[in-house]
């Protein structure tokens, strides 16, 4: 398993312990006025704990390669927490959209509070409360994410915005490519682009450097665009892998689930590219709803049969050294350069 590098993990202290005391400051807020109001806290807190920090990451140290202060480190802590509870905004959404049940080992928000009315007894229709819910307590996470972005710079406020309709618009071409079945390979690396490579790598590198600079610095933010993509890409293959290959234990929640909601992946891209008849016949249960078992290791002996798995990781390898070699032309001091190197290689060697 791949350990977890030091500089996430002391960027993660920082960023959770922003995100508790903010929490904990809502709660007390609101249970004044209404005791009930805590529990879409609570349910949000439960979601926000045990990510990867990964956007937090990549930000604190592009800000310290950019000249970030570490005296005066308040503007950045509260970037991180806010690009973590942006991702808790996403899931809970992402959850109700792949009617996903587990997310982070926990229970989604939409099947514990479905089963709370059931439970209880309490009227209307158990699903559509727990999505109601669940609704909520995302959008409540953006928020908050939004407030602790604030106005630290302009050019922050732009990449912030940015890097939210660039989410949004991935999402929207996420779920129109399962519906229709667009499984071709340009489509995958289109939402990989959006949804990982600008999203979870990019832009939160831009922003940090943006929060270290009193004006902006074009060069560096192209710069910053060249290491990134690949490794957001990357990142997004990796992801394919561990959706279809991963332990669920690890990656927390169900494995499987993309084949069922037929997502748009390089690897089933370069599956249908190569397949015979026969296996076409066997990638075309892709994105059924009710896929067993039995036919999801079908696809997977497809996918291992077609040389697609070994071609994805061999695509991740490349690209990560195309990031190493970008990451040799930042105006960075060796160490910061390394630590970045250091999270482009767990981010596509991770096995969670």
């Amino acid at each position: 398993m791949a350990e977890t590098p030091a500089e996430i993990q002391d960027v993660a202290r920082l960023v959770d312990a922003r995100i508790r005391t903010l929490l904990d400051e809502e709660r007390t807020r609101w249970a004044e006025i209404d005791e009930r109001l805590t529990e879409a806290i609570d349910e949000l807190d439960r979601m926000a704990q045990g990510g990867k920090r990964l956007r937090a990451a990549f930000c604190y140290h592009a800000w310290l390669g950019a000249g970030g202060d570490l005296s005066d480190n308040e503007a950045i802590v509260d970037a991180g927490a806010a690009f973590e509870l942006l991702q808790t905004f996403a899931l809970i959404h992402d959850d109700i959209m792949d009617a996903a049940s587990t997310r982070r080992g926990e229970t989604t928000i939409h099947v514990a509070q479905a089963r709370r009315v059931e439970a209880l007894g309490w009227k209307g229709e158990a699903r559509r409360h727990g999505e109601g819910v669940a609704l909520l307590v995302g959008d409540l996470s953006h928020v908050y994410a939004d407030q602790l972005i604030g106005m630290h710079s302009f050019e922050a406020r732009r990449l912030w915005d940015l890097l939210r309709i660039e989410l949004n618009l991935g999402q929207y071409l996420d779920m129109r490519a399962a519906a229709s079945g667009e499984l071709d390979r340009e489509t995958a690396q289109r939402v990989a682009t959006f949804k990982s490579a600008l999203y979870t790598i990019v832009r939160p590198m831009q922003l940090g450097a943006a929060l270290a600079q009193p004006e902006p610095d074009i060069e560096l933010q192209r710069q910053l665009e060249a290491v990134g993509i690949p490794v957001g890409q990357a990142f997004q293959l990796r992801d394919d892998l561990l959706g279809v290959l991963g332990d669920a234990s690890h990656v927390g929640k169900p494995v499987g689930n993309d084949l069922r909601e037929g997502k748009a992946t390089e690897l089933a891209a370069i599956a249908l590219q190569r397949a015979n008849d026969s296996q076409r016949d066997v990638l075309g249960h892709i994105g059924q709803p009710d896929l067993g078992a039995e036919q999801a290791d079908a696809i997977l002996d497809v996918f291992e049969a077609t040389g697609a798995i070994s071609e994805v990781e061999q695509r991740i390898d490349d690209l990560v050294a195309q990031a190493t070699d970008s990451l040799a032309a930042l105006p960075f001091d060796p160490e910061h350069r390394q630590v970045l190197a250091s999270l482009a290689n767990y981010a596509a060697s991770r096995t969670h």
